[in-house]
């Protein structure tokens, strides 16, 4: 049984972590920084895991980036675009509705 836990909880976050990336990304942020506010939010995420999710979602158009050399190494900053935001809205509706009818079926169950 937990191999079959495992396997769901593993499919629930990689949503969980796209959504929370871009919910996130309403300010400009580096890829540690990225990291770090995921974990202080509970979602466990490798830099492994993240920059590949961030590229796929820079290629959608969902997130921009830029290089900055200001500092003492360069960083990628990320953000959320016009289009992403629409995106962000439309996966918030698509969470909270299943999480309803999760919450009604429960409730039944009960």
């Amino acid at each position: 049984m937990s191999s079959v836990c495992e396997r769901f909880e593993r499919e629930l976050r990689r949503g969980a972590i796209q959504l929370a990336v871009i919910c996130l990304l309403e300010n400009e942020r580096y890829g540690y920084e990225i990291v770090k506010k995921l974990k202080e939010s509970g979602f466990r995420v490798e830099e492994g895991t993240l920059y590949p999710l961030l590229r796929r979602l820079e290629g959608e158009g969902i997130l921009s980036s830029r290089w900055s050399t200001d500092d003492t190494r360069p960083r990628k900053y990320y953000t959320v675009t016009d289009y992403g935001k629409r995106v962000r809205k439309k996966w918030l509706e698509l969470f909270r509705s299943i999480n309803r009818s999760l919450e009604d079926l429960t409730e039944v169950d009960q």
